[in-house]
């Protein structure tokens, strides 16, 4: 219960900071670059804190009997995120040692970004539909007991993770933020491999020939 209600505390806390700072970022007010990068670090720590936290507390201490990944996929992909809007904040106001290419200004959309979320969301509507179908738990730090082939799943085996890897792409465009967007091809690849590669070798090993037809059946990301 404690864990509970203090995880709620520090994820509103990382919300309120975010929005603090991009309320002003996005807007016209200006203040001191300080006091800019200032807003910037109380976000950026009250996000590691969550991370960190929920990770120390929630993560299961045994995962034998499953792919034995480091972490949640979604705390990889948060920590990403945080991780390129700490690089974001820091060159912008403190080192200034770079200038993001002009094209990427593109990428500062609203629209842009909503696009991605939405798909991102329907990603994760349509795979968490087909592990209900299944009755399987889709938390990856769980023992798999029925191979999940249908659905979306017919086509892509890892939608979930690129969900959230679009949902971070979303976020940074939607923010005007493109440090955070540019982060999701970090995300990806330590999705790819501390995550995915993990799973399919524990599907392989769990499921054996029936596995590697369906690897042989379907796309890994696209």
């Amino acid at each position: 219960m404690f864990v509970r209600y203090s995880s709620y505390i520090l994820l509103v806390n990382w919300i309120y900071q975010y929005y603090d700072f991009f309320i002003w970022y996005l807007g016209d007010q200006q203040i001191q670059i300080e006091y800019a990068y200032y807003k910037g670090m109380f976000a950026f720590i009250s996000a590691m804190a969550f991370i960190i936290y929920i990770h120390i507390f929630t993560f299961p201490k045994n995962i034998s009997e499953s792919p034995e990944i480091p972490s949640f996929p979604p705390l990889i992909m948060l920590l990403s995120l945080n991780i390129g809007f700490f690089i974001g904040i820091y060159n912008l106001y403190i080192t200034q040692l770079y200038r993001l290419p002009e094209f990427l200004d593109h990428l500062r959309s609203p629209e842009i970004g909503l696009v991605f979320i939405l798909i991102s969301f329907m990603l994760i509507y349509f795979s968490t539909k087909s592990f209900r179908t299944y009755q399987e738990d889709p938390n990856p730090t769980t023992k798999s007991n029925v191979l999940v082939t249908t659905g979306i799943y017919k086509y892509i085996r890892n939608p979930m993770y690129l969900a959230l890897t679009l949902f971070q792409f979303g976020i940074g465009a939607a923010l005007s933020f493109i440090h955070i967007s540019l982060m999701s091809l970090v995300t990806i690849i330590l999705l790819h491999y501390f995550v995915v590669k993990k799973e399919e070798r524990y599907l392989k090993k769990e499921f054996g020939n029936l596995y590697e037809l369906y690897v042989d059946s379907s796309r890994r990301w696209f």
